[in-house]
Formats: structure tokens, sequence, C-alpha cells
């Protein structure tokens, strides 16, 4: 039961060491998401004359990657935060 304390204790002292670097990802995800659907976008670009069809394929193609990339990023960052609390893991055990 001490183990989880203990645990519980560093997570606090962890999270004040990265508040700041947190802070700055959250603002920064913060600025960029603004709660526009990939459907929304889709029947936008739908009502598009379909004398148009290579540009809207063309757009569907863009969000498709922007998406991807929006994916790469969160990965990212649940690898490094998960990665620095899996360390503290370790430091734990040792002592």
């Amino acid at each position: 039961m001490e183990k989880y304390k203990l645990i519980d204790t560093l997570f606090k002292f962890r999270e004040e060491d990265n508040i700041t670097d947190l802070q700055n990802d959250m603002s920064y995800l913060k600025n960029r998401v603004k709660g526009i659907k990939k459907e929304e976008i889709e029947t936008l670009i739908s009502n598009i004359p379909e004398e148009n069809k290579i540009i809207k394929e063309k757009l569907l193609d863009s969000i498709d990657n922007l998406i991807a990339d929006y994916n790469i990023m969160l990965a990212y960052y649940n690898k490094k935060y998960y990665k620095q609390g899996f360390e503290d893991a370790f430091k734990i055990e040792k002592m």
C-alpha cells in the first residue's frame, strides 16, 4: 500500500516539473482544434459542382492527410508522456 502512496507523491512532483510542457502542449493543440468534424467538411465539398470533380477529390485527400498528420502528432505526445511515466516507475523500483 505504501508503494502506491509513493507513486502518487512522485506523480505530483513529476506533474509539477512538467506542467509548463503540458500547458504548452495544450495551448498548441487548443489553438488548432476548432471542433469541426470531417463529415461537415465532406458535406461542404460535396456541394461543389460536379464539373470540379478533380478539385473535390484533391480536397478530400488533403483532409485525410491533415487528419493523419494530427494523429501522428497525437501519437507522439501520448508516447512522450507515457515514456516519462514509465521511466519514473523504473526509478521507483530502484529505490
